[in-house]
């Protein structure tokens, strides 16, 4: 219950005066994408295709990305699949075996355990960053309590901070099994640590405009991977950002001054990592912009 709360503080018309704005440096790009489609996707969203203030409407942007094609090639393929069909196809069916093997690869990258090749990608990617014992881990492990790789995977057996979140996106209309719910969450809520809680006023306006967005961009991709991807593959990617976006909103609501520092310098170097550059955008009502 209690994160329920601070999600809908973060993301709610109380955000900006519960977290003071403050200004944004300028950040060099890097391009390290994880093996996720939902990385680029949402770094092709904020980096290339933040809308710029000048555009007139979605509709415009969608025409804009069209390419004829020659006749004789759009009848040897099958026509590229809709947003509503991209975001039915990124709905999973979860399996607790998927799930416990999660529990556990977090809890022993928050206890110091370095990811190997076959850990989530999210992870290897906070892992350039982040070596054992950082502040900013620890941030991360406090919201499950802290201790050891043990006691971090009994707190997220428990399920409390997932329950939390899950309430959060259903209250808002959207559901934590599926890939582009939470990738528009994770972009909301990491953009707004970044700037240090800086929130749009129609969050939930935002969060359709965001999750919209990024279903569209995977229609429009000339292969769009989500399709074929299995539910193992979606629980996995799903429930690694729904489990940061959980675990970062539980640390800020604690942090004092110095730790809200560390954990959107953390948030900035993860953006950086997966192509997102959060300094070079502002969320609005429809979604991202060009600042």
């Amino acid at each position: 219950m209690r994160l329920l709360l601070v999600l809908a503080a973060l993301v709610s018309g109380l955000g900006a005066s519960l977290f003071p704005a403050r200004a944004a440096h300028a950040q060099d790009m890097i391009n390290n994408l994880p093996d996720y489609t939902g990385a680029w996707l949402m770094a092709d969203l904020m980096q290339r295709r933040g809308r710029d203030p000048e555009e007139t409407s979605r509709k415009d942007r969608q025409e804009e990305r069209k390419v004829e094609q020659p006749d004789r090639q759009a009848a040897a393929k099958p026509p590229a699949p809709d947003a509503e069909t991209i975001l039915r196809q990124a709905a999973y069916v979860p399996s607790a075996k998927v799930e416990a093997t999660l529990d556990d690869a977090f809890a022993g990258f928050l206890a110091g355990q370095r990811p190997d090749a076959s850990s989530p990608g999210l992870l290897r990617a906070l892992a350039e960053d982040n070596p054992a014992g950082s502040p900013f881990l620890d941030l991360l492990a406090g919201g499950l309590g802290g201790g050891d790789r043990d006691a971090l995977r009994a707190a997220l057996q428990r399920g409390e901070l997932q329950h939390g979140y899950a309430q959060w996106l259903s209250s808002m209309g959207y559901t934590d099994r599926n890939l582009f719910d939470v990738h528009a969450a994770f972009l909301m809520h990491s953009w707004a640590i970044a700037n240090n809680g800086v929130m749009t006023r129609d969050s939930k306006a935002a969060f359709g405009a965001v999750r919209e967005e990024l279903a569209e961009l995977q229609a429009g991709a000339d292969a769009p991977r989500t399709l074929s991807r299995s539910d193992a593959r979606k629980q996995e990617e799903a429930q690694s950002f729904a489990l940061l976006t959980a675990l970062l909103v539980s640390a800020w609501a604690d942090a004092d001054a110095r730790e809200k520092i560390v954990l959107a310098n953390g948030v900035s170097a993860l953006g950086r990592r997966i192509g997102i550059d959060y300094a070079a955008v502002t969320l609005t009502e429809d979604g991202f912009e060009s600042r």
